[in-house]
C-alpha cells in the first residue's frame, strides 16, 4: 500500500478526530467532573450535612451561633468544588511556570478505539498506546465538553465546538462503543450566565 493509499485508509477508518488544547478553564471543568464521577458518596454526605446545619442553624436564629451555623452551612453549599479548584490551579501554575504551555492531545476515534496524539506538529510530538472503548469506565458531559474517563485520576476533554453538528452523533457513537451513558451535569445560573458572556465577548464586531 503506497503512502496516499494509506493515508486514505487511516482517514476513512477514522470516524471523529478532535484536538483539545488546554486552558486553565478546561483543566478546572474536568477537576470539577471528576469530582462529580467519583466522590458521589462524599457530594450526598456534604449536601446532607449542610441542608441539616443550615435548617439547624434557622431553628435557632436568634442566637448568634444560629447564625453561624447558616452560614457554615452555605458555605458547605457553595464549596463543593474547593478541593477540585485547588488541585486545578496548583496544575495550571505548574504549567506556568514550566514556561512550554499548556497540553494538547489529537484525539482519533476509530471502531476499535481512541488513537491519542500527544503535541500533534510539534517537535515533542509522541503518539500514545490506543484507548480501548472498554477501558473507559466512565462518561461525563457539560456545556463545552464530553469527559471519557480510563481510571479514577485523570480523563480526556472533547471540545464539542470541534464536533459542531457531529456533536449528537459523537455522543452516541461512545455510549454504544462503551454501552456506558453520559452523565450530564446541569449548569447553575451562574455559569449560564458566565458562558453567555463569554460568548458574546468572543463574538466578532460587526461595523
Amino acid at each position: 500500500m503506497t503512502a496516499p493509499e494509506h493515508q486514505r485508509a487511516k482517514q476513512e477508518m477514522t470516524k471523529y478526530e478532535v484536538t483539545m488544547t488546554h486552558t486553565e478553564e478546561s483543566l478546572t471543568a474536568l477537576a470539577h467532573m471528576q469530582y462529580d464521577l467519583f466522590c458521589t458518596r462524599n457530594y450526598i454526605a456534604r449536601t446532607i450535612l449542610s441542608i441539616a446545619v443550615v435548617v439547624i442553624g434557622a431553628m435557632n436564629f436568634s442566637h448568634f451561633w444560629g447564625i453561624a451555623l447558616v452560614a457554615y452551612g452555605a458555605y458547605l453549599m457553595t464549596s463543593t468544588y474547593s478541593s477540585s479548584n485547588h488541585t486545578a490551579k496548583k496544575l495550571t501554575e505548574t504549567i506556568r511556570a514550566s514556561g512550554k504551555g499548556f497540553p494538547s492531545s489529537r484525539y482519533c476515534f476509530t471502531d476499535k478505539g481512541i488513537e491519542i496524539t500527544f503535541h500533534p506538529g510539534k517537535e515533542d510530538e509522541e503518539k500514545l498506546s490506543p484507548v480501548g472503548y472498554g477501558d473507559l469506565i466512565k462518561l461525563g458531559e457539560d456545556m463545552n465538553y464530553f469527559y471519557l474517563f480510563p481510571n479514577s485520576t485523570g480523563g480526556y476533554c472533547v471540545p464539542k465546538k470541534d464536533l459542531g453538528e457531529k456533536e449528537k452523533s459523537f455522543s452516541q457513537f461512545i455510549e454504544q462503543k462503551t454501552g456506558k451513558t453520559f452523565y450530564r451535569r446541569r449548569p447553575t445560573p451562574l455559569q449560564r450566565l458566565r458562558d453567555w458572556l463569554r460568548a458574546r465577548n468572543s463574538e466578532p464586531e460587526h461595523l
